[in-house]
């Protein structure tokens, strides 16, 4: 089977006709990448003499530290609370006592 040469003529100028617009896209493609690429390389790319790895460790570092202060100062907040509800207690006694001690000890009304 024979194909005319005018139809084999049409179809590699199709086919070269699509493969154009193919690599057109793909180059489109490829730079909004690029572009793309660049604004992230932007957003992460090191513009300071430490490394950013480095830098979260020493970050993880103090929240360690401050997280082991602050479990410090809730044990000798709650030891406060304690020695505060003592001290009411204690307080509270020495009121009643001292509330029955001048009721024993009043003085009788001048009439």
């Amino acid at each position: 089977m024979s194909i005319d040469p005018s139809v084999q003529v049409a179809l590699v100028s199709a086919g070269g006709a699509v493969t154009a617009a193919l690599v057109g896209v793909l180059v489109e493609l490829v730079r909004r990448q690029g572009r793309v690429m660049g604004e992230v390389r932007e957003h992460v790319a090191n513009t300071h003499s430490t490394n950013l790895r480095d830098d979260l460790d020493q970050v993880v570092d103090g929240m360690s530290r401050v997280l082991e202060g602050q479990a410090d100062h809730a044990e000798q907040l709650a030891y406060l609370r304690r020695e505060m509800a003592h001290e009411r207690v204690e307080r509270l006694a020495v009121a009643e006592r001292l509330d029955e001690h001048l009721s024993r000890t009043a003085a009788p009304p001048i009439n």
